[in-house]
């Protein structure tokens, strides 16, 4: 297969700069990405043709574009060495960490029986939604919707539960 003319490298490039503008979002230089595509296409084996050029294009520069973003990744990842970590002020437990079973079957018991029944079956007794559906004789959808509600409402009275808590945790000052 004979070497690409200058019209069709031109027309390429100009395809290829226009995909690389709007896959890099403006993190790379499409006119540099555009010129590694191009170059590839050059150079690869004319043996293996290439039906599609634009779409062969289309997926190395994907292909560059994912390369780069991991180098990035990577660079920032070896440039960040821990000693700015130690400055900064430990993050504050989250509200659940203090949790356990207890308190969880504290605020259940306070749901209406449809959403508890079904919440218990599921998260401590760790049965699929089809099982409990035929034991309650209930949809499965209603399933889904009943622990849902329950989670919920469980969230919400749990994180109540541990803000006062802390607050009474709380020195005066």
């Amino acid at each position: 297969m004979p070497v690409p003319s200058s019209s069709a490298i031109h027309e390429h490039r100009h395809f290829v700069v226009t995909v690389a503008r709007r896959l890099g979002r403006g993190r790379f230089d499409p006119e540099d990405l555009a010129q590694d595509v191009l170059e590839r296409w050059l150079r690869a084996p004319r043996s293996a043709q290439i039906a599609n050029p634009q779409g062969w294009m289309r997926v190395v520069l994907r292909h560059l574009l994912i390369d780069r973003l991991r180098r990035g990744r990577s660079a920032q990842l070896i440039l960040t060495d821990g000693s700015n970590e130690a400055a900064a002020e430990p993050e504050p437990a989250p509200w659940w960490h203090d949790l356990d079973v207890g308190a969880v079957e504290r605020e259940l018991s306070s749901l209406s029986p449809p959403l508890r029944d079904t919440f218990r079956m599921f998260a401590f007794e760790a049965r699929s939604y089809k099982q409990i559906a035929r034991q309650l004789n209930i949809a499965v959808a209603t399933v889904g919707v009943r622990i849902s509600r329950a989670r919920a409402l469980l969230k919400q009275r749990l994180i109540g539960r541990g803000t006062s808590s802390l607050e009474a945790r709380a020195p005066a000052g």
